[in-house]
């Protein structure tokens, strides 16, 4: 695969996992009765959405960090 000098972007599609999390699945969420931890159910799935979503940002964070070093080392030699 040629070099365009342009670093690999497409783990970026993960950020679209909160989006889909919050949006397309909650109208299968609302109908949930299960109340763990005496929550609503729906409280609990934004609660974890919350987690998800910050997790999958300090992955993109942390894979656009080493494809960064990776590309100035490489254009460094």
């Amino acid at each position: 695969m040629a070099d365009s000098g342009k670093p690999g972007t497409r783990h970026r599609w993960l950020l679209v996992l909160p989006f889909i999390w919050q949006a397309a699945l909650v109208p299968f969420v609302n109908d949930v009765d299960w109340q763990p931890f005496s929550l609503p159910f729906p409280m609990v799935w934004q609660m974890t959405g919350i987690l998800l979503t910050t997790l999958v940002i300090g992955v993109v964070y942390s894979i656009d960090r080493r494809i960064e070093a990776r590309h100035d080392t490489d254009r460094a030699q």
